[in-house]
């Protein structure tokens, strides 16, 4: 499987070319930055890991390939959109912090070439989400909490799972309580309280690693699906219900 990766240059473009050169079915083809970007033509293994690789990051995909798999920021989005209906290739789309008109514009894709919109690729957190809703549906509570906390650097708040969370329990995004702080790892909790008892339902993410894991397992499921929107509980329920 032949990656064009969006977002190469960043600390999720690393973990994610990390994992692909230790994985023999994968591999990173393109490692596409901004046309602006201070890595334009520079090698990817000097800049990540000191070691030169031979591949270099570059603003459009030059080597043939099988999938995107966009981990970018969400700025220049209607130019990636265009890149992305250019090559009609499958994408798995992990970007956070789009409001619900840039949701939309992705998933609308879905009708031309297969697309997989996934905020969070962790497997482990959407089982919790799914665990969360049984909870709430089952079971009567007066208040439900949601908490998420995030390294320094994270652009968005709250997080795009916190609101996906948010959104499949009826709560208004705007009482998600977000913390920034750190340089790396993550939890999302889920706490439901009524006057006598409390439930809470937490995942904690140590490393990114799990993510970039989580990515390149749901690429290998997904690249050579037929065109469709898909999400993680496409693949829950596909393969492990």
């Amino acid at each position: 499987m032949k990656v064009s990766l969006l977002g190469s240059s960043g600390k999720m473009g690393k973990s994610m070319i990390e994992l692909a050169h230790d994985d023999p079915s994968v591999s990173i083809a393109n490692a596409l930055v901004r046309p602006d970007s201070k890595y334009l033509g520079k090698d990817v293994g000097e800049e990540h890991f000191n070691k030169r690789s031979g591949l270099k990051f570059c603003a459009f995909p030059k080597e043939n390939f099988d999938i995107f798999i966009d981990f970018s920021t969400n700025n220049q989005l209607e130019e990636k959109i265009e890149l992305y209906k250019k090559f009609g290739k499958p994408l798995l789309f992990c970007s956070t912090g789009l409001n619900k008109d840039e949701e939309l514009k992705i998933k609308q894709l879905s009708s031309s070439f297969p697309v997989f919109y996934a905020p969070n690729t962790s497997l482990v957190l959407n089982y919790l989400t799914n665990m969360a809703k049984k909870v709430s549906t089952s079971l009567d509570f007066s208040e439900i909490i949601i908490e998420e906390q995030h390294h320094k650097s994270k652009i968005d708040t709250p997080s795009g799972t916190a609101k996906e969370i948010a959104e499949s329990l009826h709560i208004d995004a705007n009482n998600i309580l977000s913390k920034r702080e750190g340089s790396s790892g993550n939890y999302h909790k889920i706490i439901f309280k009524n006057r006598n008892e409390e439930i809470q339902i937490s995942h904690f993410g140590l490393n990114r690693k799990l993510y970039a894991e989580g990515a390149i397992n749901i690429a290998k499921w997904f690249y050579q699906k037929p065109k469709n929107l898909y999400h993680m509980q496409t693949l829950i329920k596909e393969i492990y219900e």
